[in-house]
């Protein structure tokens, strides 16, 4: 696989992205809901009961008073009378409510919900920066590892020509047994720092693996050939660069949230106007036929209204709220400030690391080439005997370690390569 390959696998398959995908999509259906606050308000309720006994009860004897209202009636006074009605009823109520008017709050609501949108987009892109950066580290730190391997090849090629060379010396009485036991030991190191190599390439494919998703198949890196270009070609000023970091976006986004928020504490002491509709019917039973001839049991009505709040005692503690935000909104602002002069300082200390892993790419480039050359000397006089076997092989390790050193260089620089064009808004 290639960096770009591995970068686009991180991209559909890491599950922190798909985490943050999915903020975002939480944070759409939020904003949904708040839009929702706009539609009127819609309830039906239904009641009905059936009581054990019934409801209206009463008994006593006719009173005198009744004959003032008739003359007829006097005959009744002082006889007993009872009566009871109403066991079982129903009652069901559909009302509308239109919110004209609720302080602003409405509109700061739908305000914040689209700020939260746009907050997990910014966290969105900020994650995927950083999980590509991680694995971009990875990929090279796995090139480094292959590229020391090729080294540690080509060592023990070299070695074991010596310890060839060195064997027939012995044979042939030149030197001693102690010298090839040397050269065996250099064998043994050479062995071990492979298993080492081999035993961190595994593990950094497994970690690779997990970043990209690809967790159980076989794969491996393409090594390309580790080569640099020159820095100047991808600088950006940090005054430009500054403006596209999320990080900054992200605490804008905080002074606008907190301007809503304010908007949403002053609507909270502002009059709410409202209109609606109420539409009712109820039904009654269990009442004698006497009662059901004089009145109706049933009955349907409705009507139109607006309501009118006024909250006047909350400015009491609101006005104090209102000013506590307003504080609060102070503070977000100079959070804004002093992240864009630390972000600032983040692109200057990126570009310094980038010139800084260029120049020791050159470095290393002049350090392999002279331990080349010395050891094409040792081993030359060596051959000649004018050298002892420990100059060869102390020779030997100079050139294997400027070689390591050469590779991790060209890794680290595209490492900050990479991390340079991220922060500068050049990611591919």
């Amino acid at each position: 696989m290639t960096l770009q390959q591995c970068l686009d696998a991180a991209r559909e398959n890491n599950r922190e992205l798909q985490n943050a995908a999915l903020n975002i999509s939480i944070a759409s259906e939020q904003k949904k809901e708040a839009y929702t606050k706009y539609y009127p308000k819609i309830s039906a309720n239904v009641l009905a009961f059936q009581a054990f006994d019934k409801m209206i009860k009463g008994d006593g004897t006719i009173p005198a008073e009744i004959a003032i209202l008739n003359n007829n009636l006097a005959q009744l006074v002082g006889q007993p009378y009872s009566y009871s009605e109403l066991s079982r009823g129903y009652n069901a109520t559909l009302s509308v409510v239109e919110p004209l008017y609720a302080g602003g709050q409405i509109h700061a609501g739908n305000r914040l919900a689209q700020i939260q949108k746009d907050v997990y987009t910014l966290q969105h892109s900020l994650k995927e920066k950083d999980v590509l950066q991680k694995v971009t580290e990875n990929y090279w730190k796995i090139a480094t590892v292959k590229y020391n391997l090729n080294t540690l090849d080509a060592a023990d090629k070299q070695i074991k020509a010596v310890y060839d060379q060195v064997d027939q010396f012995v044979k042939a009485g030149v030197t001693t047994r102690n010298d090839l036991i040397k050269v065996r030991l250099r064998q043994q190191e050479l062995a071990s720092n492979r298993l080492k190599l081999e035993n961190a390439e595994k593990i950094l494919k497994l970690l690779l693996a997990q970043q990209i998703g690809i967790t159980g198949k076989e794969f491996d890196i393409d090594t390309m050939q580790l080569r640099e270009q020159n820095p100047q070609a991808v600088f950006v000023s940090p005054e430009q660069a500054v403006n596209q970091r999320e990080e900054l976006q992200l605490a804008q986004k905080g002074v606008e949230a907190q301007e809503q928020q304010i908007k949403m504490e002053r609507g909270k002491n502002l009059p709410t106007l409202a209109i609606g509709a109420l539409g009712f019917h109820y039904g009654l039973g269990g009442l004698s036929d006497n009662i059901r001839h004089h009145m109706s049991t049933t009955q349907t009505n409705g009507m139109v209204f607006g309501t009118l709040s006024i909250p006047i005692s909350s400015w009491w503690g609101g006005n104090h709220a209102i000013k506590r935000m307003k504080i609060k909104l102070q503070q977000n602002q100079n959070d804004a400030q002093e992240a864009r002069e630390k972000l600032a300082i983040d692109i200057e200390s990126a570009w310094n690391n980038l010139t800084e892993s260029y120049k020791q790419i050159e470095l290393a480039r002049t350090s392999v080439e002279e331990s080349r050359e010395n050891l094409r000397i040792e081993t030359n006089q060596y051959n000649a005997g004018t050298e002892s076997l420990t100059e060869l092989l102390d020779a030997e390790t100079l050139y294997r370690k400027t070689c390591n050193l050469l590779s991790e260089a060209l890794a680290t620089y595209q490492i900050r390569l990479a991390d340079y064009q991220r922060k500068t808004g050049k990611t591919k």
